[in-house]
């Protein structure tokens, strides 16, 4: 019983029909006489269903992207996790922050095996850690600061994760 009773819309529901009773017993005035109690308790229910819907909502909007999607700068970049908790990072994305740098070809011979086709429809990812070595022997200011930003948003939480589960990687 203690359960149903810690539901919002139950409270509700035993509010709005306390207070119909009360109203339907006592007559027009005891509403009026009876609103601000009515409004006092009603409050905490409200904010709580409130506060239940906008997390429903969050979890269902942000939940099927989660750890995929990041935005530096108003560009999106999308990024995939493999089995070994490696986060790969979209070229074309990186390529929209920080402009043509290097082919893919030219990538993939200097940090081989860290470059790759990958998702649906398939498109050329580079590990994360290849990324910010890449990043690190660029000029541009703006390249500076999206290597930090990947360091810090993509590179550490997927190193801090693998190091937590024990999985050992070839660049660590």
């Amino acid at each position: 019983m203690k359960h149903w009773l810690s539901l919002p819309s139950v409270q509700i529901a035993l509010c709005v029909s306390v207070y119909g009773l009360v109203g339907y017993y006592f007559g027009v005035i005891a509403f009026v006489f009876t609103l601000p109690v009515f409004a006092t308790v009603m409050k905490r229910p409200l904010f709580t269903l409130v506060a239940n819907f906008r997390r429903t909502v969050q979890e269902q909007v942000w939940l099927p992207v989660h750890g995929q999607h990041y935005v530096f700068r108003d560009v999106t970049i999308h990024v995939l996790e493999d089995d070994d908790h490696c986060r790969w990072v979209s070229l074309l994305d990186v390529q929209k922050v920080i402009g043509i740098t290097a082919t893919q070809r030219a990538l993939a011979h200097v940090y081989p095996g860290r470059v790759k086709s990958m998702g649906k429809p398939a498109q050329t990812h580079i590990r994360d850690d290849a990324l910010v070595t890449h990043l690190g022997q660029e000029n541009q200011p703006t390249a500076l600061r999206f290597k930090t930003w990947v360091e810090r948003n993509i590179a550490f939480p997927g190193r801090t994760v693998r190091k937590r589960l024990g999985i050992p990687t070839d660049h660590e």
